[in-house]
This record gives C-alpha cells, sequence and structure tokens, in this order.
C-alpha cells in the first residue's frame, strides 16, 4: 500500500515505542511523513471550593506545562530516531480515542499505528481501549501493534 501520511499515537509506553518502531519502518519505506500524536486526557477541576477565575488560571498554566512536556518528550524518544524523514509533533487535548479520529480526517492521515498496550478487567468493560475504538471508527486503516514481550512477561 502507498502512504504518503502515517500517524502513531504514543503515550509513552512500552507498546507505543512499539508502534512508533513499526510506523517509522513504514514511513521510511514508503517515504510517507509521520505524524506522532499525543492525547492530553480532559484536566478535571482540582475543587470546588476555588473560584473560576483561580481554576482557569491554574488549569491553563498545567495544560499549557503538560503540552510543552510532551512536545519535549516526543522530539527526545521518537523524531530524533525520525532524521530523513517529513516527522512533527502534534499534542491535542480530550478523550484520546476521539482526538485521534477526529486528527485522522482533518489531517488526511491513510494510516493510524497504535500500540496495544490494552486495559483489563472492568475498565476495558466500560471504556474499551483507545486502539479499539480506532479501529472501529477511524475512516482510514488502523494498525495495531503488540510489543514483544519481556523476559519477565514470558
Amino acid at each position: 500500500m502507498d502512504y504518503k501520511l502515517i500517524a502513531v499515537a504514543t503515550d509513552f509506553s512500552p507498546g507505543a515505542l512499539a508502534a512508533f518502531d513499526t510506523a517509522l519502518d513504514l514511513a521510511r519505506q514508503t517515504g510517507a511523513r509521520l505524524l506522532v500524536a499525543h492525547v492530553i486526557p480532559p484536566l478535571i477541576t482540582p475543587s470546588p471550593l476555588l473560584d473560576d477565575l483561580t481554576v482557569s488560571q491554574m488549569t491553563m498554566q498545567l495544560r499549557q506545562d503538560l503540552s510543552d512536556s510532551a512536545q519535549r518528550e516526543i522530539q527526545t524518544r521518537y523524531l530524533d530516531q525520525a532524521q530523513g524523514l517529513r516527522a512533527e509533533a502534534v499534542v491535542l487535548e480530550g478523550d484520546p480515542s476521539r482526538e485521534l479520529i477526529n486528527l485522522v480526517g482533518q489531517r488526511g492521515v491513510d494510516l493510524l499505528v497504535v500500540g496495544a498496550t490494552g486495559l483489563s478487567g472492568l475498565a476495558e468493560v466500560f471504556f474499551g481501549s483507545v486502539a479499539a475504538k480506532a479501529v472501529r471508527r477511524c475512516p482510514c486503516s488502523v494498525m495495531v501493534v503488540r510489543s514483544r514481550p519481556t523476559q519477565a512477561q514470558v
């Protein structure tokens, strides 16, 4: 398949690193551009006792700090390895699966690569995984990458 734009989602977990390695290989093979996307979950108001202005100022600064930190992490963990490719970092805020699906549609992504880090138990029943939601709802192909088991997992 001929990909022009590949997006890879990261939560900075080992599964996300495996997904990035796969996306990087595909981008190199096809000459595709690479988007490395991280989604910051929505922030919750810290206390109902604080006034709206204080909460607004606190959450705005926290959002900015989280975004800046994510940008730096993407650069050092991923983009520095993508030399020779057209690659960029994208940091979003909101529900991870919803934001990734929106990104895919808005940017015309041909392939979304996600790690299969997996939730377990009740959390998966109630929320489902980002990978599962992306597979069901994305307008493009989705590749789910499993990380190799470590010696401790075997």
